[in-house]
């Protein structure tokens, strides 16, 4: 695994301080997250990018996306495409992070949008529905989710 030495690198639990310390906007897979990584991530406004059903399948502890919200960390969320754990269903992220993270709704959200789009380092043009910003609306007209 490399790091990029730029702002906008995404680094892994493993490299927590190091990605602190060189100014990742976004760290992720931080299912063993320590209270000292958790307070680092908060000082330096670093993503954690949290990913529900990663450890819902490999049976992980859940990320402590709760004490990352009452310490002030910018949490994001993500799917994950790999063989090992794959889920790109981006509704089944957002009910995971409800019910095994204890996110509100409003919290999974922004975590789903602005959120992410911060720890890309994009949240001045993309994440949410504002004037001068790009974005993707789509309306559906269907009584349940799971018919379109």
């Amino acid at each position: 695994m490399s790091i990029s030495l730029n702002h906008s690198c995404i680094v892994c639990v493993f490299f927590l301080f190091g990605g602190v310390e060189l100014g990742a906007l976004a760290i992720s897979h931080l299912e063993d997250v320590t209270d000292d990584g958790i307070a680092a991530m908060a000082t330096a406004k670093t993503t954690a990018v949290l990913l529900p059903t990663t450890a819902c399948i490999l049976r992980l502890p859940q990320p402590r996306a709760r004490d990352m919200l009452e310490a002030g960390v910018i949490v994001a969320l993500r799917s994950d495409f790999n063989p090992n754990a794959y889920c790109c269903s981006m509704p089944v992220v957002m009910h995971l992070a409800c019910v095994n993270m204890r996110m509100s709704m409003p919290e999974s959200l922004a975590a789903l949008t602005i959120n992410a789009a911060y720890a890309l380092g994009r949240s001045h043009v993309h994440g949410s529905l504002e004037v001068n910003k790009h974005g993707d609306l789509l309306v559906v007209n269907a009584p349940r989710l799971e018919t379109f």
